[in-house]
């Protein structure tokens, strides 16, 4: 057996341009996000969200950096799992396959999460106060869940088609709404509410916490899509950076507005609680409430139809997402065959029904749309940072490989985009943490077993010593998480020392993770033959 699945990537055509490779991961941010992260960050960091969007922005930036190196170095379908599987071997691959599977399954299942509370506006029963699914609200679910699977079980194709139509709906919708907001409301003094609060009322420790909790980071998650798409793209050195850094600024630009329009429809009233506690009529769809505050229910149709558009069409690219994720882990080896067998149209239809009935069970343990996307933050944090952990080993794996975009001082940005996305895990908090180490430990078990089940030529070589820097690290950061001060952790020490705790780990773990990589020719064979592949294709 081949030691990495070679998918069928000499069948796909370069054939999306820089712009709409741009659109797919705008369209692929803007989804349930802009429907709530304004309301929860306000909550978390008050007045000082402003500041939460703009780090987090930032954040993301310095990590989609990365991508963009990696990204223009190896353009290649699937870059999450196959770029991994260069650097540090099969087990290593699995287990941030595993968390990619995971975080796309989730997704599916927030986004159908956000058409229930906001269609929780005018149907109440459907779900509780807290966002929790009420009995008729799971049946809804169910239903949506099923609709996603069942498009997906035949061809989302017509969906790719039209995806830059959906982008610009998707941008034009929440644009329009916001500049009516701001030009009817907006004030200066809104955007640090002096009169209700001081501008951080929980300090730094809730401008930080609010990027985890409260969807800021989900909120950006598509900027990865291109990244995903690179092996598909047209001259991918310069459409992937591009695409991957463009996409993150526009949405920057479109959140901070929404934000702002947010505050600048608080009124005292909504703030006699104190910001932790903001009152409107419908917490379960606060845009929709802040419209009817302003008198601007004429709106409410053009939000509901971005309400239903976005989170869904996000939703179908998940679905199709999450199935061809268990499709290339069984290609590779790790679970069984019959998740490699096609529907007449070519989807992986087993894995769809797997993920459908899987999906659903997410909704019980976390109730509510915040605590979909606090459990998600985890997970996506942590599969951003196996980009820098691969751009450390590929600097002295492949030295001579071409890089149209080489960052500058390449060692030292990528321990530093390694760092952030392991504050951005811890912050989202133990009670998230400690749920996904089970989720970890359950797909280690799912491999283990079946790689003892499994006949002699269908096992993958499990590349263990080029494993080695991800225990202590997994590990460390749970422990960190336990004693830290977010989400349910025991506070042992300040959050300060918890942040110098965590840089320790980066560095052991980054130092392990360069010392225990694959050998060089072995990565160089695996290029060599991504390369022939894509020679052939393009003859």
């Amino acid at each position: 057996m081949e030691n990495l699945a070679i998918t069928n990537e000499w069948t796909m055509k370069r054939s999306i341009s820089a712009f709409a490779l741009l659109l797919t991961s705008v369209s692929a941010i803007i989804g349930s996000g802009w429907l709530f992260g304004a309301y929860y960050t306000a909550s978390i960091a008050g007045p000082a969200a402003t500041l939460s969007w703009i780090i987090g922005g930032a954040f993301l930036i310095i990590v989609a950096f990365v991508y963009a190196e990696i990204c223009g170095m190896l353009p290649i379908t699937g870059s999450s799992a196959r770029i991994p599987q260069y650097t540090h071997g099969s087990i290593v691959s699995f287990v941030f396959s595993w968390m990619v599977w995971l975080s796309y399954l989730a997704l599916m299942a927030t986004e159908v999460q956000a058409v229930l509370q906001y269609a929780s506006f005018y149907f109440p029963h459907l779900t509780k106060h807290t966002g929790g699914l009420t009995p008729q609200g799971y049946i809804i679910a169910a239903l949506l869940m099923f609709m996603v699977s069942f498009i997906n079980t035949y061809s989302i194709r017509w969906l790719i088609r039209f995806n830059n139509v959906l982008a610009i709906i998707k941008l034009i919708i929440p644009s329009f709404i916001v500049m009516i907001i701001l030009m009817l409301f907006f004030k200066p003094e809104h955007i640090i509410h002096s009169g209700n609060s001081v501008f951080m009322p929980t300090g730094w420790h809730g401008v930080l916490g609010a990027m985890a909790t409260g969807g800021i980071v989900f909120a950006f998650n598509g900027f990865k899509q291109a990244a995903e798409m690179a092996g598909e793209a047209k001259n991918p050195s310069r459409s992937v950076p591009f695409a991957i850094i463009g996409s993150v600024l526009i949405c920057l630009v479109l959140f901070l507005l929404i934000q702002l329009a947010f505050f600048s429809s608080l009124t005292p009233a909504n703030l006699s609680n104190g910001w932790a506690n903001i009152q409107l009529s419908n917490n379960n769809s606060p845009l929709a409430a802040i419209i009817q505050q302003d008198g601007l229910s004429w709106l409410l149709p053009v939000l509901y139809v971005g309400a239903i558009i976005a989170p869904l069409a996000a939703g179908l690219m998940y679905c199709g997402s999450a199935s061809r994720s268990i499709y290339g882990m069984s290609k590779n080896g790790y679970l069984p065959a019959v998740f490699q067998k096609l529907t007449p149209q070519g989807n992986p239809g087993a894995a769809i029904v797997l993920n459908f009935a899987l999906g659903m069970f997410l909704f019980a343990p976390l109730p509510g749309w915040n605590i979909m996307v606090a459990f998600l933050t985890s997970l996506l944090a942590l599969t951003y940072a196996i980009g820098p952990i691969c751009l450390l080993a590929l600097r002295q794996q492949a030295p001579n490989q071409k890089r149209p975009l080489k960052l500058p001082f390449g060692n030292a940005w990528a321990v530093f985009a390694f760092y952030l996305c392991t504050l951005l895990a811890y912050w989202s908090g133990w009670n998230i943490l400690s749920k996904l180490g089970i989720a970890l430990a359950a797909g280690l078990m799912v491999l283990f077993l079946y790689q003892g089940l499994a006949k002699k030529g269908h096992k993958a070589h499990l590349n263990w010593q080029a494993s080695i820097w991800m225990w202590p690290y997994f590990i460390g950061l749970s422990a960190i998480s336990y004693i830290g001060n977010y989400g349910g952790g025991i506070a042992l020490f300040s959050w300060q020392v918890d942040m110098l705790l965590l840089a320790l780990l980066c560095l052991l773990s980054a130092w392990l993770a360069v010392k225990f990589k694959l050998p060089a020719a072995e990565t160089q064979n695996y290029i060599n033959e991504l390369q022939l592949h894509q020679h052939d294709r393009s003859h």
